[in-house]
């Protein structure tokens, strides 16, 4: 696990919740992190390739335009340039078959859905359940659909989520069914309101303290999990 301070860089947003995901996996993990061949979908600015990258795995970060210059350069800043290589990857047409023994995603089906296109959503899991080595993983952190309160707010305020397909737990069940173990948890409700890093930690630090467990599974926004092959 990496220190506390070093999460922004690899989770970015919210990181109370997200960074639940890292928690999730390392605890629910059979991998040896150490010694894994590792494949990033959907990187963006290379955060999860970061924190694989640091735990000593090799690392093909990707997404489907080039790395950012802010990945490249979070990864040459934390000295581990040398254990990850970049590559184009559409998650629905993975170009490995048995080669990786942990693949990782984070809120990455939500864009590949879009508008509204769950087979293409199931069709990236099965890719990423091919591209894996038998017994190898999944690491998933992904948006749900939520609660009412979620999506009304989204409508009205999210320019960009009415082209975002969400993702409901049942769904992710299902996609997820070629895998022989499943282990999975919700979190968040309020963090993603915050407008400010600040008042996302706050609100963030109430979900974790108080929120999940008082309210129903189906309204918390971040499913995060493990899938073994």
């Amino acid at each position: 696990m990496i220190p506390t301070a070093g999460l922004p860089d690899v989770v970015e947003w919210d990181v109370r919740n997200w960074g639940v995901a890292l928690e999730f996996w390392t605890r629910h993990s059979h991998l040896d992190l150490g010694s894994c061949d590792a494949l990033e979908i959907g990187s963006r600015h290379g955060g999860l390739s970061l924190w694989l990258a640091q735990q000593g795995a090799r690392v093909v970060c990707s997404d489907l335009g080039p790395p950012s210059e802010v990945a490249r350069r979070k990864h040459a800043d934390a000295g581990v340039a040398h254990r990850v290589r970049y590559q184009r990857i559409d998650g629905t047409r993975i170009p490995y078959v048995g080669q990786f023994d942990l693949i990782v995603f984070k809120s990455v089906l939500g864009g590949i859905g879009r508008p509204a296109d769950r087979a293409a959503q199931a069709r990236a899991v099965a890719e990423m359940h091919g591209a894996l080595k038998p017994g190898g993983e999944l690491f998933f952190a992904e948006n749900l659909v939520a609660s009412p309160v979620h999506q009304f707010l989204r409508r009205r305020f999210v320019e960009w989520s009415a082209s975002w397909r969400y993702v409901a737990i049942d769904e992710m069940r299902e996609f997820l069914a070629p895998f022989s173990e499943i282990a999975y948890r919700t979190v968040g409700l309020v963090g993603v309101f915050g407008r400010t890093s600040g008042q996302r930690a706050l609100l963030g630090a109430l979900d974790r303290a108080l929120l999940d467990a008082l309210v129903p599974e189906r309204w918390r926004y971040v499913i995060v999990g493990v899938a073994r092959k």
